[in-house]
């Protein structure tokens, strides 16, 4: 592939999303950041200047571009040094609306989906529970079939935008073992409550939720996708999340590159610039290969699940495992670099290195990818290649 995949579209976009961060969302940052505030009215302007949608359907509110249109985006609100809201943005967009857009019916897209790309409704995924997390399998929030409609009862935790969503993709268990159904479940439901998770060590801007479902009534209609083929779904959305997080950390990790490189410039000791010094000079080239390596691993696992779909995990579980690993000690070595300064707030590079230490824990932990490689090389998973090029829509 291309070392540079972008088009003049794409740099058109990433300018105007650029101009469009500078007005509406950095100049806000350091406030919602002390706050610990997730800033609701952002999902608004969002959609309103499309920016949610750009590599969604155009019939349902979205731009119809090419996915490294999505890259842009990610990428630029990795540089805007808010990981916590810029996680809720995305988490909103590339978790659960890739779901709806693939598998869902015409009625659920027009009902979900354009108003989540407009920014008139906010979603969520509602699949991690307080004793199932990497482990999918071990769900226990169930959907009873009552005829006439469902009745969902169970909790979910750690969930993004858990508090303010509009809707929830959620996962709900239909039968024994992998037997999960999706449903699209409208939080204004009775028996539903979300209480914040608090006392997180970084991504402070970004709504976590605890959530409970106690007899629930949600009607037939809200079923999405095949009866107790959940867990499938959930597997293959699994890959554009990962994808994502990839994509993201690099620039996380580029930016706090360019915040030391800045830094060593700027700062003064024993008569001369620190960037003079060997050993600074020295751990600024490391961290450059490092970034480069990450964005070259990155970049290709988003051409090949251009090309192949989610049967392109095992790429993206290299890279999300890669990446989320180097950028989190490029971001640490960064603040190093800065010294005493570097573990103040005002430099931004503590708060990059808080949000990044999420990275490698979310969207499957490093042990998981690992996991998840270590099998595919020894060749014990061809069914699971089988199962992602069967959903991927």
């Amino acid at each position: 592939m291309t070392t540079n995949p972008f088009t003049e579209e794409h740099n058109l976009l990433r300018e105007s999303f650029r101009q469009f961060l500078q007005k509406e969302f950095i100049p806000h940052v350091d406030e919602w950041e002390q706050a610990r505030h997730c800033e609701k009215d952002m999902f608004r302007k969002m959609g309103e200047a499309g920016f949610f949608g750009v590599s969604f359907p155009t019939e349902y509110g979205g731009s119809g571009l090419d996915l490294w249109s999505a890259v842009v985006i990610a990428e630029e609100l990795s540089w805007a040094n808010c990981g916590g809201l810029s996680m809720s943005l995305y988490a909103h967009t590339y978790l659960p609306l890739p779901v709806i857009n693939a598998i869902g019916t015409e009625e659920q897209k027009h009902n979900y989906l354009k108003p989540a790309l407009l920014g008139q409704k906010i979603a969520a995924l509602g699949v991690t529970e307080p004793g199932a997390g990497s482990d999918v399998g071990g769900i226990k929030t169930t959907a009873t079939d009552m005829g006439d409609h469902w009745v969902i009862n169970g909790s979910k935790m750690w969930i993004t935008n858990g508090t303010i969503a509009d809707f929830i993709l959620l996962a709900a268990r239909t039968g024994e073992g992998h037997n999960l159904t999706l449903f699209l479940f409208d939080t204004n439901t009775p028996g539903f409550q979300a209480i914040p998770v608090k006392n997180k060590m970084g991504m402070h801007t970004s709504d976590t939720g605890q959530l409970f479902f106690d007899n629930c009534k949600i009607p037939k209609s809200a079923m999405i996708g095949e009866k107790d083929m959940g867990f499938y779904y959930i597997m293959s959305n699994f890959q554009e999340e990962r994808l994502i997080a990839s994509i993201t950390g690099t620039a996380a990790a580029e930016a706090s590159m360019e915040r030391a490189k800045r830094y060593m410039k700027e700062r003064e000791a024993f008569g001369r610039q620190i960037g003079k010094f060997q050993v600074l000079r020295h751990k600024l080239a490391r961290i450059t290969m490092e970034v480069e390596a990450c964005r070259s691993l990155s970049y290709r696992a988003v051409a090949e699940f251009i090309e192949h779909g989610p049967a392109a995990y095992k790429i993206i579980s290299i890279a999300k495992a890669y990446v989320c690993e180097k950028a989190f000690e490029v971001a640490n070595e960064a603040l190093q670099i800065h010294g005493g300064w570097g573990y103040h707030e005002d430099y931004g590079i503590a708060r990059t290195v808080r949000d990044l230490r999420l990275m490698t824990i979310g969207a499957g932990t490093t042990e998981i990818m690992m996991e998840i490689i270590s099998r595919i090389e020894i060749d014990e998973v061809k069914h699971e290649r089988q199962i992602a090029g069967r959903v991927h829509a």
